[in-house]
């Protein structure tokens, strides 16, 4: 019985140590393998609604990652706090194209 047990254990550990390590990414629109995206650089202004005048500069944009031997490319995002440009419009959403 120990030497069974034993046996299956072994078996057990070569089959864990010759698993490759996976990228487990929850959400899949923040990396892309190969390519980069077109159309990036973006930027656009998003209001507060919170904090009326105020707004927020965001720039998406892809990083390049080498990854056991293909690209990944990972969106990063930047903020920067400004002073919202103009009046919203009647109707208008958050989301200021720019």
């Amino acid at each position: 019985m120990k030497r069974i047990f034993t046996i299956l254990l072994g078996i057990g550990l070569i089959g864990c140590a010759s698993q490759q390590s996976a990228v487990d990414l929850k959400n899949s629109d923040s990396a892309i393998i190969g390519e980069k995206p077109e159309g990036y650089p973006k930027t656009f202004i998003k209001r507060l609604p919170d904090l009326p005048g105020f707004c927020i500069e965001v720039t998406e944009d892809w990083r390049e990652h080498p990854y056991q031997g293909e690209t990944i490319w990972l969106k990063e995002k930047t903020i920067k706090s400004l002073n919202c440009p103009g009046e919203p419009l009647p109707g208008s959403t958050n989301v200021l194209k720019r």
